[in-house]
């Protein structure tokens, strides 16, 4: 091709970017270049059309698709006609192809041949039979090919400035084009913003936009952004050609960047929210458990004293409900991570099947409660080591078996682990039961939010609804599928497959020992608590157990009582007025080495994400989340204690 249409070339591809068809010819109709626009608006030339074929040839094809069979022995007065329009065509004219309305403009060039160039517009409110006539009302001007271009576009000679804009680029920038013409873009920016801005700035300086635009600028034809005044941002890109002319198209991106603002403000309204959200659920969360730990520890005293049958009875209908209630605080806090994407899982190896029986011990007590059978039906294939996060899995085996067991009044309740045959790395572990079934209906619900499939079960039943939704967004967590089914024979049927990789042991285990929990009677223990009644528990709960309690109220009667005779182990409360555990702990490791060696056990009403690992890193060995099981508090107490002086 003759290196003169070499600018056209690199112009077909800057339009490309906007979805602008082009189509270059010589003087002889015959096809030099057009872009992948082109191809893309009339699908019919591709793969078909060449460099020097006759426009004709173009025309034939597009007539072909678009001509019936009663039109179709006239196409070759068409294409005449159609050439004839090409060679005199002064005027845009607008017409329909393939569902896409199109305006076409034609002009002559001074290189001699033409070029064509295809814009898509919005179907115009004319029947069938004008659009062909339609034409445009203004005709083509010295820079006609520019003007039929929606954005604004401008050409730059090889020294940088400005020889053609169009009228859309000059509204852009709020210029007349005799202000415009001659300047370098760096120059134009300038004036831009001096004619408009009605303050002084340092946007209204050329060398403020030679230092930015050579940043924009250092990726050639990437597209880069430019401020204007009145909030006014242009998306501009620029296409140079080896003879140093350029072509660039600039595009209003206001309404797109108010967009993005106003998402910007919303995520960061969400997050603030979410944030607030959090702060107040681990507030109420503290401010619940904290009670709740004086509930349960003095229940747990009562019920070691000496009660009659009928004391006993009221005693263990208290723990039962604390319990209950204590269920329901963490269903809501794993829900408060869940949406928050702050539950985080850990991929250990297990033993699925050792982790069913597991679970299975845990729900015997319940179902002998209520006379039910508890089965396990073992695998028909070793499932072996998996990787993957036993404690969610077991939670979620736990929910599904704890509401068979509740929904069966007679019968029993049978536990299935399988390996899928086509899929040895997925696991799929099913809970059935005898109980009163499922609407086939309302299944969709089941894993909702607070939703039950029948809204009587929570006045039968109880419950909030909330654990087989956690338990779906559990799964789903982990990469699985959870759902569930009626039983042909009555009952209901829960399941769920998760993706776990098999382990292969290629040595021996690895075993971390921990300190075995000796019983160590007459061991000083300081208790730092600033609760009276919490105080009590736990000074009761550890004396009954053999050691010596002593009580600090706060951080820095702590740091006092520790710096005048250290303790064998101590127990750290973290919301504490005036000082806080974290600091407490923090200072009392850098009083001695004696003190830096003193095992330190948070115990917190402090549960939300996060809060372990906070306690670990402020130095603390353990943590004990309140409300606390007295023998769990006890266990913990014997494993970190000091040795015996």
């Amino acid at each position: 091709m003759d290196p003169k249409w070499a600018p056209y070339g690199l112009m077909a591809e800057l339009l490309d970017s906007l979805n602008i068809g082009v189509c270059l010819f010589d003087d002889a109709d015959l096809t030099l270049l057009w872009n992948r626009t082109f191809l893309r608006l009339f699908p019919e030339q591709d793969g078909h059309l060449h460099e020097g074929e006759h426009y004709s040839g173009n025309l034939y094809r597009f007539y072909r698709f678009r001509l019936g069979p009663e039109e179709l022995p006239k196409i070759d007065q068409y294409v005449r006609d159609g050439v004839a329009r090409h060679r005199a065509q002064s005027r845009p004219f607008v017409f329909e192809h393939r569902g896409k309305w199109l305006r076409v403009g034609s002009q002559a060039l001074p290189e001699g041949g033409r070029i064509r160039i295809w814009t898509t517009i919005p179907a115009p409110n004319v029947d069938a039979g004008m659009a062909r006539a339609l034409t445009g009302a203004a005709s083509i001007s010295d820079n006609a090919i520019m003007e039929n271009v929606a954005d604004g576009v401008m050409l730059l000679q090889a020294d940088g400035r400005i020889s053609m804009i169009n009228d859309q680029c000059l509204l852009l920038y709020g210029l007349g084009r005799d202000q415009a013409l001659g300047l370098t873009y760096e120059e134009l920016l300038a004036a831009a913003w001096i004619a408009q801005s009605p303050f002084p700035t340092p946007s209204g300086t050329r060398d403020h936009w030679v230092l930015k635009l050579a940043e924009d600028r250092r990726f050639a034809g990437a597209p880069f952004e430019v401020q204007l005044p009145r909030d006014v941002w242009l998306r501009v890109i620029e296409q140079r050609g080896q003879d140093g002319i350029a072509y660039s198209t600039h595009v209003d991106i206001s309404e797109l960047k108010r967009q993005q603002r106003a998402i910007h403000l919303a995520k960061e309204a969400a997050d603030r929210a979410n944030a607030a959200k959090s702060a107040f659920l681990a507030m109420i969360s503290h401010e619940i458990r904290t009670p709740m730990n004086g509930i349960i520890g003095m229940t747990h005293l009562l019920l070691d004293s000496g009660l009659d049958e009928r004391q006993r009875f009221y005693a263990e209908t208290v723990e039962t409900s604390a319990g209950t209630l204590l269920g329901i605080i963490d269903d809501v806090l794993d829900v408060s991570k869940l949406e928050a994407g702050k539950l985080t899982l850990e991929a250990i190896p297990f033993d699925p099947c050792a982790l069913v029986e597991e679970a299975i011990r845990l729900i015997v007590p319940r179902a002998r409660e209520r006379n039910l059978a508890l089965e396990l039906v073992p695998p028909a294939t070793a499932i072996g080591l998996r990787l993957g996060d036993p404690t969610r899995i077991r939670q979620v085996l736990l929910n599904l078996m704890s509401n068979a067991v509740k929904f069966t009044a007679t019968g029993g309740v049978t536990i299935q682990v399988e390996q899928a045959p086509e899929d040895a790395g997925l696991v799929t572990i099913k809970v059935s039961d005898t109980g009163i079934g499922l609407n086939p209906t309302a299944i969709g619900k089941l894993f909702q939010r607070f939703e039950q499939a029948d809204g009587t079960i929570t006045r039968r039943f109880g419950g909030t609804g909330l654990g087989l939704h956690i338990s779906r967004q559990l799964v789903e967590l982990m990469g699985g599928k959870i759902g569930a089914e009626p039983r042909a024979d009555g009952g209901s049927l829960f399941w769920f497959t998760l993706p776990l990789d098999q382990v292969v042991m290629v040595s021996a285990p690895i075993v971390t020992v921990e300190r075995e929990p000796t019983r160590r009677i007459g061991g000083r223990v300081l208790v730092v608590e600033d609760n009276l009644i919490n105080q009590l528990v736990a000074e009761e709960i550890l004396s009954q157990a053999g050691f010596t309690v002593e009580i600090a109220s706060g951080g820095q009667a702590a740091i006092d009582m520790i710096a005048a005779s250290p303790p064998d182990l101590v127990l750290m409360d973290i919301q504490m007025p005036e000082m806080d555990g974290y600091e407490a702990t923090r200072r009392i490791k850098t009083l001695s080495a004696e003190a830096a060696a003193l095992p330190i056990v948070a115990l917190t009403a402090n549960a939300m994400e996060g809060d372990r690992q906070q306690c670990l890193a402020a130095g603390m060995i353990d943590y004990v989340a309140k409300p606390f099981d007295p023998r769990g508090l006890i266990q913990t107490v014997d494993r970190w204690i000091l040795p015996a002086k």
